[in-house]
């Protein structure tokens, strides 16, 4: 893969990793959204072939996860932030990644009443979709996530590399940006784009290496900058701060890494205190 396909494998990671930046709408819209594509996947489907046919290739069967346990845990926590039309902070929510010893997990708006748990439980052979809120969550066969990012970041890169309008620009500005010296990089989206620009503050001092680990761990390597024949400091950067910006110029979103801590709290893979629904129990 070459260096801009490797950028925008970056990009399509980064723009995955900061989903919770959509407005609280659109965000559950997505929620129902993955509920219902998951149920029709997993249900409409394969009860015409029969739960026998499914049962080959689920939980006690599924053979790719052959050691569960993954080789580093970690735990990272961004904050979010959304901007109104006059710059003013307009909300703010938090998002953590767990890398537990035999899981991983996405925590979405940590502290929220919507507050929502995607867990990629590898002993369990699972994916869990855990609601606080009412104390359940949907199991349902491990997605193969990994297969999905690598083919949407194909997609992106591929539109990226085709306009030339689109680039990095690197800036003298640095600035210590929650405890990590960070240079400034400046990303055009092309005419297309949502966002026209976008501020990317890279350090190398994130010492972060999950490449172990099965899923998100496997996928956040690659949400590292790749190599780049100019600039030689983007090499393994990690971006703290990302602040994208409208077509006005006027700051939107605003994503920070504010913590990273070489443990993990095992509690968000412990299901006994949920209310399990299988969506293989309608087949």
């Amino acid at each position: 893969m070459n260096s801009r396909a490797r950028t925008g494998m970056a990009l399509m990671l980064a723009a995955l990793l900061y989903a919770p930046l959509v407005p609280y709408a659109q965000r559950s819209a997505v929620r129902n959204g993955i509920e219902k594509r998951m149920e029709k996947k997993y249900g409409d489907p394969q009860r015409k072939k029969g739960k026998e046919e499914i049962e080959k290739i689920t939980y006690e069967n599924d053979k790719r996860y052959k050691d569960p346990s993954n080789k580093v845990q970690a735990t990272i926590v961004f904050e979010s932030k959304q901007f109104n039309k006059k710059g003013e902070v307009k909300n703010t929510s938090r998002d953590k990644i767990v890398f537990g010893k035999t899981g991983e997990c996405m925590v979405m708006r940590e502290g929220e009443k919507d507050e929502m748990w995607m867990i990629f439980n590898y002993a369990d052979k699972a994916n869990y979709m855990v609601m606080l809120r009412d104390r359940s969550a949907m199991k349902m066969p491990l997605v193969n996530m990994q297969k999905m990012i690598e083919k949407a970041a194909q997609k992106e890169a591929e539109r990226s590399g085709s306009d030339d309008k689109a680039s990095w620009k690197a800036t003298d500005e640095q600035q210590m940006i929650n405890g990590y010296n960070c240079r400034k990089f400046i990303y055009t989206y092309p005419d297309n784009a949502h966002f026209t620009t976008m501020d990317a503050w890279v350090s190398r001092e994130v010492k972060l290496d999950l490449s172990g680990n099965y899923m998100l761990g496997a996928r956040l390597g690659s949400y590292k900058f790749p190599g780049h024949p100019k600039y030689k400091d983007m090499i393994n950067g990690f971006m703290v701060r990302s602040v994208l910006y409208d077509k006005k110029g006027k700051p939107e979103m605003q994503r920070d890494l504010i913590e990273f801590s070489p443990s993990a709290d095992e509690k968000y893979f412990d299901m006994s205190a949920f209310r399990i629904n299988d969506v293989l129990s309608g087949l």
